[in-house]
């Protein structure tokens, strides 16, 4: 655990590798959070924290004294031990998307259980598309890579189609935008070739992924949300090409509507 942590407090960028100037200061302080995290019920001292992190105590009382200031983390002057604090409770509610697992965890379940294939769940990021849930089918699929919080330009794959074509035209065109320089690292994708497929998946109201992206993979997916608003989510339904043709691609698209059309999913 301690090698893991004292991983997670070096400078580095977690996706290239590389340093990231000024960054280690931000690093040990994340790393301050979870350590609080690993023994909020009973909290923990700041030597205690000191030795697990590996860190100075000095370093370590400067970082809980910020993260304290902040409201972050809260400290008990007689027992000297320091707990998360209310002000990360905060955050987490502004972050409500990923609430959508409990609220549309029967749904996805049903969709799984009926079609018997892979489903995913996912969400707007940005000009991303989240996976926040995927459960596997009957007959696994070794192409299918998206698992749990990879992202993907939105356009990308079924479940970022559909998410992209419930969209505003003007935002539209701004993620378009964003993401044309990133679109060729999938299969030499465009971003008009992504226009296209939105216009295809507006008018069948399911995006489609055909396989362009893998030759094995075929998805139908279908976003979540009020039609006046924009998408809370989208659901997708991934199986292998074998396993798919113009009837079962009609199933799939009717139990998607079945379960995720035929209710207001508004979400707060």
């Amino acid at each position: 655990m301690i090698a893991a942590v004292r991983e997670r407090v070096r400078s580095h960028d977690l996706a290239t590798g590389e340093p990231v100037p000024g960054s280690q200061s931000v690093y040990r302080a994340v790393a301050v959070l979870r350590g609080v995290a690993r023994s909020n019920i009973n909290g923990i001292t700041a030597s205690v924290l000191a030795n697990d992190l590996q860190l100075t105590l000095a370093t370590t009382h400067r970082l809980l004294k910020v993260l304290t200031g902040e409201g972050l983390l809260t400290f008990d002057p007689y027992s000297k031990r320091y707990k998360l604090g209310l002000q990360l409770y905060t955050l987490g509610l502004e972050a409500q998307q990923f609430a959508l697992r409990e609220l549309l965890a029967g749904a996805l379940q049903r969709i799984r259980d009926l079609s018997r294939e892979t489903v995913f769940l996912f969400v707007r990021s940005g000009a991303d598309s989240l996976c926040l849930e995927r459960l596997d089918g009957d007959i696994a699929v070794p192409q299918l890579t998206i698992d749990v919080a990879a992202r993907r330009p939105l356009g990308i794959g079924a479940g970022g189609l559909a998410l992209l074509a419930a969209e505003s035209d003007a935002f539209i065109e701004q993620a378009l935008a964003h993401n044309a320089n990133i679109y060729s690292a999938y299969a030499d994708l465009t971003a008009e070739e992504i226009r296209v497929a939105m216009l295809a998946t507006r008018r069948r109201g399911f995006s489609f992924n055909d396989g362009r992206l893998q030759d094995d993979v075929r998805a139908v997916g279908l976003a979540v949300g009020r039609t006046d608003e924009p998408p809370l989510a989208a659901v997708s339904i991934a199986t292998s090409q074998a396993r798919i043709g113009t009837r079962k691609r009609k199933e799939f698209e009717s139990l998607l509507y079945n379960e995720l059309k035929t209710r207001d999913w508004t979400f707060p």
